[in-house]
């Protein structure tokens, strides 16, 4: 066995194994950092046998003291280089792009809770939007559904039909009204220009009118004769008033067309004489329309039962009297033609009467059975329409 070595090394080495030797109770995983602090070296005593006159400053154990520090150094910066939280710090770099993508993602978010709130906006405008429409929808279809009840209520009561069949001839009457006042004004102005052209005097105006009125009258009158089941003209100056109507009409064709005549006048064409011909007799003929119009309009006024509420003083129920009168009606137009029978029964069947009298279909009925009752299956004797007209209206007048 070799002999320890004598000297400040074995004092160095003594000490180092004091250094290191770890103490009881102490965990042996514990770093421990090494003192950079200089070795404290005893003092010796000088009447010591051992290492006489030995210096404890001696240069080597200082570079040997030096090594042990900078191990201990390196040693725990390779134990602190290893832990985790060296991998975690970040680089400015690394920091100015994590803030930035934090910016990022904040921003994103934001505009996301702001589609999500456009959206949810968006979405209760449509449904405000489709709700009013089908407030829309549903008050169309009341509407509609009130027009049809109303219309209904008007084919189905006879006071309505009645009022819908005034209410009729009233824009008839006035549609032709306007249509003849546009004629005369056309004819007109046609007479004026022809005699005293256009900056003529506007007394002009009048020798149309002077022409048309007499013959406005005459059809005026028939048609009121009309309402009231009478005949214009009556018997022997029917044959008067229709030369005075013809001549009122020639004379007014005449004095439109004579100025575009071809030897009288300034010949220009066809349709330039159709123009000053036409509006004389489309004139003549809305007055015929009209009064034609208006008898039809009477006879069905006229012809139409209406029930009352009283019985006039007889003792019968307002029920019996009306079926009474309604059979009295039928009676009247089987006479004159207006109704016909079935083959098999013999009587008129109850949806002509209601038809023809603008009546409920109840009190055609009634009427058909009290017909059949009264064993009225014959046809009375016809008698002449004006007749059989006239006697009704004085009978329901």
């Amino acid at each position: 066995m070799s002999e320890m070595p004598n000297g400040p090394l074995q004092l160095w080495l003594t000490e180092r194994a004091a250094r290191s030797r770890p103490e009881i109770g102490e965990a042996s995983e514990t770093l421990h950092r090494p003192s950079l602090a200089p070795v404290v070296v005893q003092p010796v005593d000088p009447d010591s046998p051992e290492q006489p006159g030995q210096d404890r400053h001696d240069p080597e154990l200082d570079e040997l003291d030096e090594m042990e520090r900078r191990l201990a150094l390196l040693r725990g910066k390779a134990t602190l280089q290893r832990d985790p939280a060296w991998l975690d710090v970040l680089s400015p770099l690394e920091a100015w792009r994590e803030r930035s993508a934090a910016i990022r993602i904040r921003g994103m978010r934001r505009r996301q809770e702001v589609a999500t709130a456009t959206a949810a906006v968006r979405l209760a405008g449509r449904e405000r939007l489709g709700d009013q429409e089908i407030a829309r929808l549903d008050l169309a279809d009341r509407l509609w559904q009130r027009r049809a009840l109303a219309r209904r209520a008007r084919l189905t009561d006879p006071v309505s039909k009645l009022a819908t069949q005034q209410r009729a001839a009233r824009q008839i009457a006035a549609a032709l009204a306007v249509a003849t006042v546009a004629g005369l004004v056309w004819t007109s102005v046609g007479v004026h220009d022809a005699l005293v052209g256009p900056s003529g005097t506007p007394l002009a105006y009048l020798v149309e009118t002077l022409f048309a009125v007499p013959l406005l009258v005459l059809m005026g009158l028939r048609a009121r004769a009309a309402l009231w089941g009478r005949a214009f003209p009556a018997g022997a100056q029917r044959r008067k008033i229709a030369r005075i109507e013809g001549v009122l009409l020639f004379s007014s064709i005449a004095i439109n067309t004579v100025p575009v005549l071809p030897v009288i006048g300034q010949w220009r064409s066809a349709t330039t004489l159709l123009a000053h011909a036409g509006p004389p007799v489309l004139v003549v003929a809305l007055v015929w329309l009209q009064a034609t119009t208006s008898a039809y309009f009477a006879q069905l006024l006229a012809d139409a039962h209406v029930d009352v509420a009283d019985s006039g003083g007889t003792r019968l129920s307002p029920d019996a009297f009306n079926v009474m009168t309604l059979v009295k009606k039928v009676q009247a137009a089987r006479t004159a033609g207006d109704l016909s029978d079935w083959e098999d029964t013999g009587l008129p069947s109850v949806s002509a009467i209601a038809r023809h009298f603008t009546c409920e279909k109840r009190r055609a009925q009634e009427a058909h059975d009290a017909l059949e009752l009264l064993g009225l299956h014959t046809r009375p004797a016809p008698v002449s329409r004006r007749g059989g007209t006239a006697a009704m209206l004085g009978e329901d007048g």
